[in-house]
């Protein structure tokens, strides 16, 4: 190409990115458009809309509000510190409320707004004992409410207690009241409890700071209070804080190593500024590109995606070692095919990566193939304009680091053979996976167990299980689910260890509520004159009684779920759904084992054919499916790279896939021999192997009696290496599995790289000459 089409080619490559900071900037008019939810990188037909809706409606209660309980002797006093400090977060607009004392939950009497629906609703107990002899069992009891002084009596509006009754078997809430506080009576004591509710979002920092530091300063003026924290917002705070720490310390050392390094090898700042444009250059690409196509982008993408610094800085780095070292001499032609080579092989295999049907995957590979691409261009058609101060030092180094590497002897390609096949042998005998929810979770232990004791204390669960009920209407939705509350009651008095929320138990359906309103009409037959005449009450009592039924009309789904008790169960409705019916959620709770979800997943496929969703168990899932598919396309794009390289090196292509195959056993050896279970963040780390590893090798034949492509392999592993190698100390359980990859990963590089190295006198397949 001549001088003149290459300077044309520059250009419109930095047009090209200018086009992308354009695109760029008015994609992201309105912010980045991310998405955090695992479930989006299942494949588009086996995304399940309603189940992510459950999903969002049974968390939102621990996104938007957090809960507080507070133990203390001086409990009083001590609870009205804190809510008054919770207050003042209140006024100043941090959060939207805070309940902790009696009157901030006061509730309508629910005789009051239940009234008008009570001769419609009765219990299963009531039911039969009006079926079996018209209510004359139920007299006695009626007769000793009216005059029990702890009673409410209604002799008009309800003699025989039909709405306390009612009331009496419908879950209510641990929640009560004492000395002017809401308070919780658990472990043979009194927690204080405070309710927050959230005016934003819980990720927001300014107000996530607040929270933090008014409970930190009420913690510091009474040490001796028992604090327990539940809801969503402390857990991003906690990782926040975290993130912070680790970027201060582990990511302050890791650029502090990696400035270090390059200052000390090519003691140039200008060398360091270089480094920084292919790889911003490839940001810019990838990001604009996969938004572009995509429309969203996966935050898991952008960690993914963060490998292909580690891959394109290896371009930098054999460029500038060459022109360091070679100086005028110096000709880009030599090293474009190890470049051509090193960018083909790394985008194959995301190239493979993209051909799964999973759409998060293949996002993943999209940003890091064209971040790739954007950093090579970058790095052959613009960083050889740049002009270069090179020091005497950096030649001399390369050249004594070139003597003091050389291995007495070579590594044979049989005993290569040999060594991999024992150590492939072992790690299919002894390596586990984990593909568990806790990867993903950040949380300190200390604020996981404030979580899991709140939980048990309130004897609720997060609505992490449940059924999902379907039906064409809403009574056809109320049959079902009071069908499925049947076969729970039955299993659970068969000694399943569960208890359940159901929209049934609350709502009967039409039909049941016009038996219920006969079976009323019955009890105040005889069974209201004996009552009325054994109480020895006015016979009109009994008449005006009967006149009530005249106006008992039907309580509705829609109108139960407006009432202060229905709100409780709000979540557990999902309402209508694309295909025009309705949809509800049965949520389970308490043993969690597998015969236990082998019991509830027999239920769901006995009649009433329902659903049962574990979200825990559906993220793990989705986890091992990704790590299978990772680890099954990077199979074959690594037989894909091994054909290629056996089509240019012949003979000698196993010393190319060494370094990166090697590399791979021997991160698996050590996680098989260590008990290291594998998971999807280990196989996104032995990508950013295999495409360090692959450029080592290619490097490693094309100039194998160079210094500076030694000095190059050197520093590519090691700041790689300072980059993501130091994630291993990472308290972020995704994060520092892929540290560890790398950490092993990128050492076992750098150290097979010699070992495979041609002898003197062996020729590259195509003459140095030809290259000039």
């Amino acid at each position: 190409m001549t001088d003149r089409g290459y300077r044309w080619l520059g250009w419109l490559w930095l047009a090209s990115l200018a086009l992308c900071a354009l695109w760029l900037g008015w994609m992201l008019r309105q912010g980045l458009p991310a998405d955090t939810d695992l479930t989006a990188l299942l494949p588009a037909d086996r995304q399940a809309p309603l189940v992510e809706k459950a999903d969002r409606e049974l968390g939102r209660g621990f996104e938007n509000r957090f809960l507080l309980l507070l133990g203390d002797d001086e409990r009083v006093p001590t609870t009205q510190a804190l809510g008054r400090s919770l207050q003042r977060l209140v006024d100043e607009g941090q959060l939207a409320g805070v309940d902790w004392r009696e009157l901030d939950l006061a509730d309508a009497d629910p005789h009051g707004w239940m009234g008008q629906w009570r001769y419609r609703l009765l219990t299963p107990q009531w039911q039969q004992a009006i079926d079996t002899d018209g209510g004359s069992t139920l007299v006695e009891p009626a007769l000793r409410r009216l005059f029990s002084p702890t009673a409410r009596p209604e002799p008009v509006a309800d003699p025989f207690g039909l709405l306390d009754a009612w009331l009496s078997r419908l879950p209510r809430s641990p929640i009560g009241a004492a000395d002017g506080l809401l308070t919780l009576d658990a472990e043979g004591r009194q927690w204080s409890v405070l309710i927050g509710e959230l005016k934003g979002s819980p990720y927001d920092l300014p107000m996530q700071n607040a929270l933090h530091s008014a409970l930190e300063r009420f913690q510091q003026q009474h040490p001796d209070a028992e604090l327990l924290r539940s809801g969503l917002v402390f857990h991003a705070a906690a990782g926040a804080r975290q993130a912070k720490r680790e970027m201060s310390t582990i990511g302050a050392a890791s650029l502090l190593g990696v400035l270090l390094v390059i200052g000390f090898v090519f003691r140039s700042p200008r060398v360091l500024l270089q480094l920084m444009v292919p790889l911003l250059a490839g940001s810019l690409f990838a990001l604009t590109l996969t938004l572009g196509i995509f429309g969203r982008l996966h935050l898991l993408t952008l960690a993914f995606g963060a490998s292909l610094i580690g891959i394109a800085v290896d371009y930098v780095l054999h460029l500038q070692c060459d022109r360091v070292i070679d100086g005028r001499q110096f000709r880009l032609r030599r090293l474009m095919p190890s470049l051509t080579l090193g960018l083909i092989s790394s985008v194959i295999a995301y190239v493979a990566q993209a051909l799964t049907p999973m759409p998060g995957l293949r996002q993943m590979a999209a940003f890091a193939a064209f971040g790739l691409i954007g950093a090579w261009l970058t790095v052959v058609l613009w960083l050889p304009r740049f002009t270069l101060h090179a020091s005497p030092f950096t030649a001399r180094l390369a050249t004594r680091w070139w003597r003091l590497c050389q291995p007495r002897w070579r590594l044979s390609p049989w005993l290569a053979l040999a060594g991999a096949l024992v150590l492939a042998t072992f790690c299919g005998l002894r390596l586990t996976s984990d593909d568990s929810l806790e990867l993903l979770n950040p949380s300190p232990a200390a604020l996981m167990q404030d979580e899991q004791r709140v939980q048990q204390l309130l004897d609720r669960d997060t609505g992490s299980r449940y059924f999902l009920v379907r039906a064409a209407d809403t009574q056809s939705l109320l049959t079902r689910l009071d069908m499925l509350d049947g076969s729970l009651d039955r299993a659970i008095a068969d000694g399943l260890q569960v208890e359940y929320q159901s929209l049934a138990g609350s709502v009967p359906t039409m039909a049941e509520q016009q038996a219920n309103l006969a079976r009323v009409r019955k009890l105040y037959g005889a069974p209201l004159d004996a009552l009325v005449e054994r109480a020895g009450l006015p016979a009109t009592v009994a008449d005006e009684a009967r006149a009530r039924l005249q106006q008992a009309p039907p309580l509705t789904l829609a109108e139960w779920l407006e009432t202060p008790l229905g709100s409780l169960q709000q979540r557990l409705w999902l309402g209508k759904t694309d295909d025009g019916g309705v949809a509800a959620t049965v949520v389970i709770s308490g043993a969690r084992d597998a015969r236990t979800d082998a019991t509830l997943s027999t239920l769901a496929d006995s009649p009433p054919k329902v659903e049962y969703s574990d979200r825990v168990s559906r993220i793990g899932g989705l986890l091992g499916e990704l790590r299978r598919h990772t680890a099954l396309w990077v199979a074959a794009a690594m037989a894909l790279m091994t054909l290629a390289l056996l089509w240019r090196y012949r003979g000698r292509a196993w010393r190319v896939v060494v370094p990166p195959f090697g590399a791979t056993l021997i991160v698996l050896t050590a996680f098989a021999v260590g008990g290291v279970p594998l998971n999807i963040f280990n196989q996104l780390g032995l990508l950013l192997i295999l495409g360090i590893g692959l450029d080592a090798g290619i490097f490693n034949v094309e100039h194998a009696r160079k210094p500076a492509a030694w000095l190059a392999i050197t520093l590519s592993t090691l700041t790689s290496l300072l980059a993501f190698g130091m994630l291993a100390f990472s308290a972020t359980p995704a994060l520092h599995y892929l540290g560890l990859t790398c950490l092993i990963g990128l050492a076992s590089v750098w150290a097979l790289v010699p070992w495979v190295r041609p002898e003197a006198g062996h020729s590259t397949p195509r003459r140095e000459s030809e290259h000039v």
